[in-house]
């Protein structure tokens, strides 16, 4: 059997990304990055675009298409995360990555 993997990286002091084996969760306490304060994806259907702004490195986190793009709608979220956070953020989405089964 896998082993399970939970990790959790806060973005700040109100956004948690969450993974929980296959599973990641994105806790808002403010709801001004994940609608409802919540949004949840399996590992094997995130999508993950991440590029370099002036204000830091801006990610778009949601339902992976086929072709690889993130769907427009549903649950989608974007965040800036700066220098000093993004090797934690980064670290999170690789743990993440590894934890799909289109990677076994």
């Amino acid at each position: 059997m896998t082993e399970r993997t939970y990790l959790e990286c806060p973005l700040d002091e109100n956004v948690l990304l969450v993974l929980d084996h296959r599973t990641v969760d994105v806790f808002d306490a403010t709801e001004t990055v994940a609608s409802g304060g919540h949004s949840r994806w399996h590992v094997d259907h995130l999508g993950v675009d991440a590029k370099p702004t002036k204000a830091g490195m801006r990610f778009t986190v949601g339902l992976r298409m086929p072709n690889g793009d993130i769907r427009y709608t549903g649950g989608r979220i974007k965040f800036t995360v700066s220098e000093d956070r993004l090797p934690s953020v980064l670290n999170f989405f690789e743990h993440a990555k590894a934890a799909s089964a289109l990677n076994l």
